[in-house]
């Protein structure tokens, strides 16, 4: 678990990230995960709409096969978490370095969401202008 604050965790466990917490995480990752046929406990919507989820895979995996995957990431956009899913040419617990590249840039993404210079900007210059507007009468005093 990474925190940076409390509205930003990034969290490595299902249950934790979707059904027991009732405020969101900036992101959920799961490496080679799967969810059992039985999985049937409530998600929170309200986080399950705030929380991505990376959820990362190995082709060759034998121990938990590609295809249950696949159902997974089904079974969570059902319950409108937005879910990134990634394989690599790997098998069980075993890393490619894209798999981890993925997942370093999830988690910068996730912690530290990019801006579009655009939007900064006319953020910016909207506040600033807000400011000037409300802030001139107590320049404008005449002596």
């Amino acid at each position: 678990m990474i925190t940076t604050r409390t509205y930003y965790t990034l969290k490595f466990n299902f249950r934790t990230c979707f059904v027991i917490s009732s405020q969101p995480f900036a992101g959920c990752v799961c490496l080679s995960g799967w969810l059992p046929n039985s999985w049937n406990f409530p998600v929170n919507s309200y986080v399950a709409e705030m929380t991505p989820l990376l959820w990362t895979h190995g082709t060759f995996d034998n121990k938990v096969l590609c295809h249950q995957q696949m159902y997974g990431v089904q079974r969570l956009e059902k319950e409108g978490i937005d879910v990134t899913q990634k394989k690599y040419p790997c098998a069980h617990e075993s890393f490619k370095l894209q798999e981890i590249n993925d997942m370093a840039e999830f988690v910068d993404n996730a912690l530290f969401p990019k801006v579009p210079k655009q939007v900064a900007t006319a953020e910016f210059v909207a506040s600033v202008k807000y400011l000037f507007d409300h802030n001139t009468d107590q320049y404008n005093h005449n002596p």
